[in-house]
């Protein structure tokens, strides 16, 4: 009996009962892996799969899974995404206990178990949720990709708001005066060329490549680290009047941070922001650019502007008028505005009274303009959520906005944000506030993740483990990443360089990954041993039983296995009896003292008189 035990656990090991078919699954879900790791430009979550597979092979499959779920997290595209879940139910089926389970019902019982498995599941999500994380729903383009875009038409910042993605981390540096929140305006492109319906960046840049000036005290500096998101573009992010020591990265003169590369990768650079200077003078050509307007567009505004112009010819209170205008009237800050004609200032002014941040912010410069004072639209983000574990800024694709800066004599650019002025609570309390405070109709008008992102902050502790992820986060990427996005093995990779052997850690990766797929296909634990023609014998005759719900149970041995079958068809127990005696001696006896022709047609005799009893299994159908 207890050889028979032996035997049945040595066949319920998982790497010697595998299903058909895995034994090619295996191999070629491997060298599918490697195919993906070679290309050096693969995202990090492929790399993942080395320690996932070398778990597999050495037998650690829950860490195995650990990782490959965690790799599923950060899946640039669906299929990714698939193609992770199919080897997470491939690991389950290698895991199963039940050795002469068919494929199809270890399939069948790894979806079980992943089923049972869904509530920690969702806390997992719900935790990578608080994290940032989000599962990506592939490339759609540049917006997708960078949130800003260098062009600006009606709906393309609202759009943003349902995108959770992160934009950049902030940190300031030790004994800064921070400023709130609410001034937390973070410039990125300066839009000067209007059409009549879209803002765009006007292509030609004007450098300037000095230092910080002279007599600005380190008083009157605040200096902060910022770690953008890979965003495929090539300008930065900074605060007011923004110099970045990064090396080939560049200033304008309109205040934006360019680099000369565009940003694949996360990358961190250190700013330092000062007072805006005051530009006395504006050439001409500035001057005509940022006052050009459309002929014969929005008419009721010129005239409009006109009246208000007549009546205050000072630039300064003409602009507050303005402002005043849009905070007494009843003007609606809005995601879903309605469609207006060619002339959108007139209609957004005089008609419809509401809009979202680009729709101010434009409607603003052109009224500035048609009075004569320069004006342009600015874009980037606004605001943010601060992080008490670590002290830095995390900015978010939803914290884009739109924002107006007007030129006066004698004291140069100034920021103005009608938004401000509309809906004061946007900016003062964050986007994320001003969104949960909307009434049911505007949510609806949400997407999912947006709405499901809302209800989780009213969680207790969601805040709390949201901050703790991101901080972990953010010194994960701190420590492991230098300043342009490449893991810190500058040393190493210098030392390498020098020998000519730059490209030695990605063929070690390629060896080691072949040696481990031909070990899978060759030997080792995926290799399952031969098996005697008495236990393949037993192995069917187990599946014909398990047709009529008498097959072997998990755990049970053969012995027990065919003395329940006995118990429920007594006239064949004699039988049976003989059949594991004789299954005991064909696995475990000597075969030098034992007839083996004459035990398999033992076996065979046993077996087939107990099949072909119709009358016998029809009984024993739904007997245990």
């Amino acid at each position: 009996m207890s050889h028979i035990s032996q035997s049945v656990r040595r066949s319920a090991e998982p790497g010697t009962k595998p299903t058909p078919g895995l034994d090619l699954v295996i191999p070629f879900s491997l060298m599918a892996a490697v195919a993906l790791i070679l290309p050096p430009l693969q995202a990090q979550a492929w790399w993942l799969i080395l320690p996932c597979l070398i778990g597999l092979i050495l037998g650690w499959r829950s860490i195995s899974f650990v990782l490959l779920f965690a790799a599923m997290t950060y899946a640039e595209t669906w299929a990714a995404a698939v193609y992770f879940l199919a080897l997470i139910v491939l690991f389950m089926m290698r895991m199963n206990s039940n050795p002469v389970a068919s494929h199809i019902n270890q399939i069948a019982g790894a979806v079980r178990q992943l089923l049972l498995a869904a509530p920690i599941l969702m806390v997992i999500i719900v935790m990578m949720l608080a994290a940032g994380a989000q599962w990506s729903q592939g490339d759609t383009g540049s917006r997708a990709v960078t949130g800003i875009s260098p062009s600006m038409t009606p709906g393309t910042v609202s759009e943003l708001v349902n995108d959770s993605d992160l934009a950049m981390r902030v940190r300031f540096s030790d004994g800064q005066t921070v400023p709130p929140a609410q001034n937390l305006y973070w410039r990125g492109i300066v839009l000067e060329d209007f059409d009549g319906r879209t803002w765009s960046r006007n292509n030609r840049l004007e450098y300037d490549l000095g230092p910080i000036p002279d007599g600005v005290d380190e008083a009157d500096r605040l200096n902060y680290l910022v770690t953008l998101e890979p965003s495929r573009q090539f300008w930065l992010y900074g605060l007011h009047q923004a110099y970045a020591t990064r090396p080939l990265t560049f200033r304008d003169r309109r205040g934006v941070l360019i680099t000369s590369e565009m940003v694949r990768q996360r990358l961190r650079y250190p700013v330092t922001s000062i007072a805006p200077l005051p530009e006395l003078t504006l050439s001409d050509t500035n001057r005509q650019r940022n006052l050009a307007l459309p002929p014969d567009s929005n008419p009721a505004t010129r005239q409009w502007v006109n009246e208000l112009r007549g009546n205050i010819r000072d630039d300064f209170e003409f602009t507050q008028a303005v402002l005043q205008h849009f905070n007494q009237e009843a003007f609606f800050y809005t995601l879903t505005p309605a469609l207006n004609s060619t002339h959108s200032v007139d209609d957004l002014l005089f008609n419809t009274r509401e809009g979202y941040c680009e729709h101010y912010a434009g409607a603003l410069t052109v009224i500035l303009r048609a009075a004569r004072i320069p004006a342009r639209v600015v874009v980037g983000y606004q605001g943010g959520q601060f992080n008490p574990i670590t002290g830095h800024w995390s900015v978010y694709q939803y914290n884009a906005h739109a924002w107006v800066e007007a030129w006066y004599p004698g004291v140069g650019w100034q920021r103005l944000d009608p938004t401000a002025a509309i809906a004061p609570e946007r900016i003062q309390s964050g986007i994320e506030a001003w969104l949960a405070s909307l009434g049911s109709n505007e949510r609806s008008q949400l997407d999912h993740d947006t709405r499901l992102r809302l209800q989780l902050t009213d969680i207790p502790g969601y805040q709390s483990v949201r901050s703790t992820l991101d901080a972990l986060q953010y010194g994960w990427n701190l420590g492991m990443y230098d300043n342009n996005g490449d893991l810190r093995t500058e040393d190493l990779n210098n030392w390498l360089a020098e020998r000519g052997l730059d490209n030695l850690p990605l063929w070690l990766l390629a060896l080691l990954l072949v040696a481990v797929g031909l070990r899978a296909m060759s030997g080792g634990q995926f290799r399952q041993p031969a098996r005697s023609a008495a236990m393949r014998m037993y192995l069917r005759l187990d599946g014909r039983l398990r047709r009529r719900g008498l097959g072997r149970e998990p755990g049970e041995t053969m012995a027990a296995h065919l003395e329940r079958v006995g118990e429920n068809w007594p006239e064949n127990k004699p039988h049976l009896q003989r059949l594991a005696d004789a299954l005991n001696k064909a696995e475990y006896g000597n075969e030098e003292e034992q007839d083996s022709t004459l035990i398999r047609q033992l076996i065979a005799s046993a077996g087939k008189r107990l099949v072909t009893d119709a009358e016998g299994l029809n009984g024993l159908k739904g007997l245990k």
